[in-house]
């Protein structure tokens, strides 16, 4: 394209991750990389060192969580001021991350009925300030007025920004609040009968967040 090129490759091929320089690296859903690719290393590394000709270069990763202490994505994130964020509620203007409210006294709540399903009419948000209920339709403008906010500095300041969001925060039209919901219940009731891969599917895909392993660890 004018005034540049886009170059494709698989994080399967070492030949097409090492094959020429760059200034801006894309490495898309790193999590799903081999750990060694055709005897050569780890993919990441090589794609990276093909930007080191370049003072003023950019790197970019991105990917949806998989493992706890396996995850790629999620030690680049702990490396970086880890941001978050952080949307006003539509009544008292605090602003807060969204999160699941399964556990906490704030965050994406909702009834059940007799039979323990899901209520989606009673689908909502619960302020971590006010405690107001916030509709989905207030997301919009919630969107709006938001920012990025870090948590920590990184491990190397100034070169290392990492960024974390949630389905929670799809705009209208895309997974609403009352799919996650029945998402969730269908997971947790497959849990119950011994399956967890719904449930490992959530987290990662819905919560962003990595899953983590029962049992002993060395």
């Amino acid at each position: 394209f004018r005034g540049g090129v886009l170059v494709m490759t698989g994080a399967n091929s070492a030949v097409g991750l090492r094959s020429m320089p760059v200034r801006y690296l894309f490495l898309d859903e790193i999590d799903a990389y081999p750990l060694d690719v055709d005897g050569e290393g780890d993919p990441v590394g090589l794609a990276e060192k093909r930007t080191s000709t370049f003072a003023r270069r950019k790197i970019l990763k991105v990917s949806t969580p998989t493992t706890k202490d396996f995850s790629r994505i999620e030690a680049a994130y702990l490396e970086s001021d880890m941001r978050r964020f952080m949307v006003p509620c539509p009544h008292c203007g605090e602003h807060q991350v969204l999160v699941w409210g399964s556990d906490k006294a704030h965050g994406l709540k909702f009834d059940k009925d007799a039979c323990g399903d899901p209520v989606l009419s009673s689908v909502r948000y619960v302020c971590e300030h006010c405690g107001c209920r916030i509709a989905e339709h207030h997301k919009p403008g919630m969107l709006s007025g938001g920012y990025w906010q870090g948590s920590k500095e990184s491990s190397r300041p100034g070169k290392l920004t990492g960024y974390h969001m949630s389905a929670l925060y799809a705009p209208l039209g895309w997974a609403s609040w009352e799919d996650l919901v029945q998402q969730w219940h269908r997971a947790s009731l497959a849990a119950k009968m011994g399956d967890v891969s719904l449930l490992k599917t959530f987290v990662n895909t819905v919560l962003a967040e990595t899953w983590e392993e029962q049992g002993d660890k060395v």
